[in-house]
């Protein structure tokens, strides 16, 4: 090893600081819904749903009769930077009726996503320049059965995994530095798979329909790699973090039968992750759909978030669908506006905008 070499692993230590998460956690979060359920603020716990899947209670997809999948997307404008002039990552679900009134259910989906600059004093001789980027993303694997007309229930694994990236610069605070050796690298924080159990349940009759669902506690091992850019040395720690149990419940009426009026809670305990904690809390939703004939449907809802990551957030949306060919194929769209206040008291909004299609194997000609 030549003496500069070994100058330069010397110097690593002094030009690098503790890895720093960033400052909001796993960043900017969102609730697993599908475009109906959002066109209907939320509303999902206790309705059936035949062409879509949502995460907060996945007993409602054993009503479907046919295979298929399911494609969707999210893009949004507003003061959130994560998610800002950003499309979402795209959620895919497949069904697979079996006999027995089994359905098996396999999805991907967005969970959070983080977009963060910082400059900030790391100790008495260093200045930093820190920006943060990735997310998180959830799968769940499961199968829902129908025991009866009006009763279902669903077993499965709900997984989170992920990465955040963190490139940093430091600079001598000295107002003749030496030349920082090291001070350029990155550290890649590795959520590995967190496994949890989701169970749920469903009642549905021609009028009335009650749902609940529970996720239990996940956790995983964190890995944090940092790979200096002047030397190429790699350094890795290990951790174990954990992400809280969720609980949903919902009802819906059919007052005629043409409109399903539906209202929805969803609760989570507190979660501590990366140094930041998040608060415990509830988002509360009420909606309706109106099939309009011909296979055309128009929705609309309210949500309010109390607690969580957006506390006091009120959000509005609509939205339609349309099934086309019988019910082979179709299209849901949906569009929200939310707008809260964060924890400087500054005003914030958001507007969402949610599309998808979904298939059967019908189109096949099965």
């Amino acid at each position: 090893m030549t003496i500069i070499t070994c100058i330069l692993l010397a110097l690593s230590g002094i030009y690098s600081v503790a890895y720093l998460p960033p400052p909001d956690g796993i960043g900017s979060e969102i609730l697993p819904l599908n475009t109906r359920s959002f066109g209907m603020g939320g509303v999902c716990v206790g309705i059936p749903d035949n062409t879509g899947f949502s995460l907060l209670n996945p007993a409602a997809s054993a009503w479907r009769l046919d295979g298929g999948i399911s494609f969707g997307g999210r893009y949004s404008e507003g003061d959130v930077k994560s998610w800002d002039r950003q499309l979402g990552f795209s959620t895919v679900s497949a069904f697979v009726p079996l006999p027995g009134g089994i359905v098996l259910t396999g999805t991907i989906d967005s969970r959070s996503r983080v977009d963060t600059l910082l400059h900030q004093t790391v100790s008495d001789e260093l200045m930093g320049d820190f920006s943060w980027s990735g997310g998180l993303v959830e799968t769940y694997t499961g199968l829902s059965v129908r025991t009866s007309d009006w009763l279902a229930f669903s077993i499965g694994g709900r997984c989170s995994f992920g990465n955040i990236l963190s490139d940093i610069t430091l600079t001598s605070i000295d107002s003749i530095p030496p030349i920082p050796v090291n001070s350029v690298y990155r550290d890649d924080a590795l959520f590995r798979m967190a496994w949890g159990g989701v169970f749920g349940i469903l009642i549905n009759t021609e009028r009335f329909g009650l749902g609940f669902s529970i996720s239990t506690d996940r956790q995983g091992t964190l890995d944090v790699n940092r790979d200096f850019q002047s030397t190429g040395q790699v350094d890795s720690s290990n951790s174990l973090y954990s992400l809280p149990g969720e609980i949903s419940v919902g009802i819906s009426f059919r007052p005629i039968e043409r409109l399903l009026i539906g209202v929805d809670i969803f609760s989570r305990k507190v979660m501590n992750i990366l140094d930041t904690q998040t608060d415990p809390g509830s988002v509360y939703s009420v909606g309706a759909e109106v099939n309009a004939g011909n296979g055309i449907s128009a929705r609309s809802g309210f949500s309010y978030m109390d607690g969580l990551w957006r506390d006091g957030a009120s959000t509005f949306t609509a939205g339609a669908g349309y099934s086309f060919g019988e019910g082979k194929a179709g299209i849901d769209f949906a569009a929200g506006y939310q707008y809260w206040r964060d924890v400087q008291d500054h005003f914030q909004e958001e507007t969402v905008l949610f599309v998808s299609l979904w298939v059967t194997e019908k189109w096949l000609g099965h």
